[in-house]
């Protein structure tokens, strides 16, 4: 029962962005839910149907994520003692996902 309600919340934020994401072209959607001690997410979106959700629990988690562009598509859990995630999605012709100010 107690881990039923650990994933509830990261299922409801993939099917709000599951949901989201299509109603609207161009649009970004990212959900984050952060419980406990020391969480950390840095999430940057650009580009066409990019959706993010993140549920993020317990001691020393931290998330980065970046994607651009042309559907990219992003979900992470994470519960407990030191979890790192880093994910890099690109598109945008795959010039390196690359334009200008978009370079990290």
């Amino acid at each position: 029962m107690k881990t039923t309600a650990k994933f509830l919340p990261l299922t409801l934020a993939a099917a709000l962005a599951t949901l989201a994401g299509p109603l609207a072209a161009g649009t970004n959607v990212n959900t984050t839910i952060q419980e406990g001690r020391i969480n950390t997410n840095d999430t940057y979106q650009r580009g066409a149907l990019n959706d993010n959700a993140t549920y993020q629990e317990g001691r020393d988690n931290a998330n980065r994520t970046r994607q651009r562009g042309e559907e990219n598509w992003n979900q992470t859990g994470q519960f407990g003692q030191m979890n790192y995630n880093l994910t890099d999605q690109r598109s945008l012709s795959d010039r390196g996902g690359q334009r200008g100010r978009d370079r990290d």
